[in-house]
């Protein structure tokens, strides 16, 4: 089977179901696991301005999604040259990567009928659903359960939930994480400040935050890693308004793949948080750091 995945969780998921071998195709966003950077790029932003600060990047996604632009391209002749018999998207969200229907253009137009299977999930049960719709993707039915009830049984609840967590997903403005977030935070032993499971993300202020005093604060902007996240932070504004808020638990700078893909890392996540509520540290090289006046990296 020839697979291409323009969604970097979904991706990850054919991966972990070990079928790396299969993918022929990706978007420029698929970097996990690293060998896939060796893939033909199909699909890339409009607009290769991940460096500039957050607050503009902000306004110029809000201006483009008003006027319903796309903020991905597709290579129709590439897609074509590589005729995929199984492509993979998403129809969640229009700022993470094309939509199902603009995948089933494409295809049109480069003269190819892969099978489309669309993921849209919005809360943690659903997320571990979608590992077993794309075990079936790839026939391989049973990898997929297996792996989706290991990701259930990482992520199984614990309590009691007594301490609150913020997970931040944009920094400029301060956007609470919403959708699949709130979920990881409550299986971790949290209560989740913001939106509730299945809900967006929820547009605040520093100023807000530092009102409801959370215990613990995350900050992990999606398509940031940890270095990207500290250069934004080495504004001198944006640095003392996020360190108003004063978590009693501290302040952790963490890659968005924890917590923004939907893919099997986000039990990864669910561990960290657990490990930051009950003064631990997570296990692995988990790509974290505490933002203070002397960052102290979080290892294993």
């Amino acid at each position: 089977m020839r697979v291409v995945s323009v969604l970097p969780s979904a991706t990850e998921i054919v991966c972990a179901l070990g079928h790396r071998s299969e993918l022929v195709g990706r978007s420029s966003e698929c970097d996990y696991p690293e060998d896939v950077g060796a893939l033909p790029i199909v699909m890339q932003p409009r607009t290769l301005d991940s460096e500039r600060p957050s607050k503009e990047i902000d306004e110029r996604v809000r201006r483009a999604r008003s006027r319903r632009e796309s903020l991905y391209t597709l290579d129709v002749e590439r897609l074509a040259r590589l005729s995929p018999d199984l492509l993979l998207t998403q129809d969640l969200c229009g700022v993470c990567s094309v939509t199902e229907e603009e995948v089933a253009v494409a295809c049109a137009e480069a003269a190819i009928r892969p099978r489309i299977v669309s993921l849209a999930p919005t809360n943690l049960a659903e997320v571990w659903a979608s590992v077993e719709t794309l075990g079936e993707a790839v026939h391989d039915a049973e990898t997929g359960r297996a792996l989706s009830e290991s990701l259930r049984s990482r992520t199984r609840p614990v309590g009691p939930r007594e301490r609150t967590v913020a997970v931040v997903e944009w920094l400029d403005p301060p956007i609470l994480a919403g959708l699949w977030t709130p979920d990881l935070v409550t299986v971790a032993g949290g209560e989740p400040v913001g939106p509730r499971s299945g809900q967006p993300g929820r547009r605040t202020t520093w100023k807000e935050l530092a009102r409801w005093r959370p215990d613990l604060l995350v900050l992990s902007p999606c398509s940031f890693s940890v270095a990207r996240s500290r250069r934004e932070l080495e504004d001198a504004r944006l640095r003392e308004d996020v360190l108003s808020v004063r978590p009693a638990l501290g302040t952790f700078v963490v890659d968005e793949a924890y917590f923004s893909r939907p893919g099997p890392r986000l039990a990864d996540g669910v561990e960290l948080i657990r490990a930051l509520l009950h003064g631990g540290v997570p296990r692995g090289p988990m790509p974290a750091e505490m933002l203070g006046p002397d960052p102290a990296p979080v290892s294993a």
